[in-house]
C-alpha cells in the first residue's frame, strides 16, 4: 500500500535524497512553511518529513504548531533537521515526532535499507527497528 508523504525541505540535495527514498509512494515536496501549512490543511498524509530551516519567513516549528489543527494530527512526523536547536523546538511542539537527522538516514546504509523496507509495508511501521535496528516488543 502506497503511503501519502509530505516532504518539507528547501535544499535541493536533501530533496533528492528524500524523494528517492519515497519513490514508491505518493509524495508531495514543498520548500516553504506556508505551502506546507496549506497542504496540511487540505489533504491527509500518512508521513511527514519535516525540516526546520525552510525557504521564506516561516520555520519548521510554525508547520509543527499548525499540525494539531489540521487533518493530519495522526500523521507520523520525522524531523530530519540538521539544525539541532530547531529540531528540539519542533520536538517540544510535537513530542511524538521522531528526531532523525538526514545525516543519520544518509550516512548509515542499514538505516536507509530498513526505512525503504518499512515504507514498503505501508502505515504500520516499526520505527524503533527502522532507526535503531531493534524491534518493538
Amino acid at each position: 500500500m502506497a503511503l501519502r508523504i509530505l516532504i518539507v525541505e528547501d535544499t535541493p540535495e536533501r530533496q533528492q535524497v528524500l524523494t528517492r527514498l519515497c519513490k514508491e509512494h505518493a509524495w508531495v515536496l514543498v520548500h516553504t512553511g506556508a505551502r506546507a501549512r496549506m497542504l496540511l490543511g487540505a489533504y491527509r498524509f500518512d508521513l511527514i518529513f519535516l525540516d526546520y530551516d525552510l525557504a521564506g519567513p516561516e520555520k519548521g516549528d510554525a508547520v509543527a504548531a499548525f499540525l494539531p489543527e489540521s487533518p493530519n494530527q495522526e500523521a507520523r512526523v520525522i524531523v530530519h533537521a540538521m539544525n539541532s536547536t530547531g529540531a528540539q523546538k519542533i520536538k517540544a511542539i510535537l513530542p511524538q515526532a521522531d528526531l532523525v537527522p538526514l545525516s543519520k538516514i544518509t550516512r548509515d546504509n542499514a538505516t536507509v535499507k530498513r526505512l525503504q523496507e518499512a515504507l514498503g509495508h505501508g502505515a504500520d511501521i516499526d520505527w524503533a527497528f527502522v532507526f535503531r535496528g531493534k524491534r518493538t516488543p
